[in-house]
């Protein structure tokens, strides 16, 4: 190691860059809708999820059944991370994973062979998954800026009320395909696993995708704390001035609760969710700026040091390990 370089280690890691080796981190990226509405947080055993957030509403549609659970933010984490580099790097090609097994998918995801059942079962729901999303903005507006939809002698001034209507729908794979064998009774092989990104994802992925700690998020073994720790990193990239979130919004967005059951379950999230915050701040991201009220009406987020400097050496890509 050079001396520039331990010098930089020295700034970056004051106490352990000089008694213990730096642990690697690894860079990936999530796609911003699936931070303010995530994947099922366990397997709903349906081809269809539906959650809505703020003024969107967002169905999750499957032909078997819709990814979901931490194996599923995972692997979607992967094929953002892909859908994000590998279009920057060729922007006419399609975004195209291919592994020689699926023991070489583990080895991305950092997961142990274990695991593969679990990684071939998100797949199959992710290859004939979309998601459809559709949006309504309701604003006031000065009638002026609509002139060309009213008639001559209609009067322009004073406000109208203006409703903005957008929908889409995105699947993620374009194409998925893989061999089996099985040799004498013996442990199945999964091999020659190629998989084709739809242009939609990618775009999406390109356009509206966050960096994270690929390292912290996988060892979080709460799904809800991958998801706060997701949106908390989100978040951050947009705070200037500290913004309240109260105890309802993050309950609604995190662990919607069922209205036959609203005070006991409501009290049971609300206590789940702070519990991951608290670890979460002791634990995974220690330099986030988070509060939550003694009146327990909800959380003061403020400005943080970001989880992944700009030009941070320390962070390599996820998918650099094949």
């Amino acid at each position: 190691m050079s001396e520039e370089e331990n010098k930089y280690l020295q700034e970056l890691f004051p106490i352990e860059a000089t008694t213990t080796e730096i642990i690697k981190k690894f860079r990936s990226y999530i796609a911003s809708p699936f931070i303010a509405a995530a994947l099922p947080l366990k397997d709903v055993k349906k081809n269809v999820f539906e959650r809505k957030y703020n003024n969107i509403n967002f169905k999750l549609t499957s032909d078997i059944k819709v990814p979901y659970g931490k194996n599923g933010r995972l692997l979607l984490t992967i094929m953002t991370t892909h859908a994000v580099l590998d279009k920057e790097a060729s922007p006419e090609k399609p975004v195209i994973l291919q592994y020689s097994s699926l023991q070489q998918l583990l080895d991305e995801l950092q997961l142990p062979k274990q695991r593969g059942k679990e990684i071939k079962e998100q797949l199959e729901c992710f290859s004939g998954a979309s998601f459809v999303f559709r949006e309504k903005k309701i604003q006031k507006t000065q009638k002026y800026l609509f002139k060309e939809f009213f008639s001559e002698d209609e009067k322009l001034d004073g406000e109208v009320t203006a409703t903005w209507h957008s929908s889409g729908v995105v699947p993620f794979f374009e194409s998925m395909s893989y061999v089996d064998i099985d040799e004498n009774g013996k442990e199945k092989k999964s091999i020659g696993l190629t998989i084709v990104l739809s242009d939609k994802f990618t775009k999406l992925s390109k356009e509206h995708s966050v960096p994270i700690d690929y390292g912290v998020y996988k060892e979080i073994s709460s799904v809800v704390g991958k998801d706060l720790y997701a949106w908390f990193v989100y978040r951050n990239n947009s705070i200037t001035e500290p913004i309240f979130i109260s105890r309802e919004s993050l309950i609604n967005q995190f662990l919607p609760i069922k209205e036959k059951s609203y005070e006991s379950e409501e009290r049971v999230n609300w206590n789940t969710l702070k519990e991951q915050i608290n670890l979460i701040k002791k634990k995974y991201y220690p330099d986030l700026n988070v509060s939550i009220a003694n009146d327990n009406s909800g959380i003061t987020l403020s400005k943080s040091k970001p989880v992944i400097l700009p030009n941070d050496k320390h962070y390599v890509l996820v998918t650099a390990n094949l």
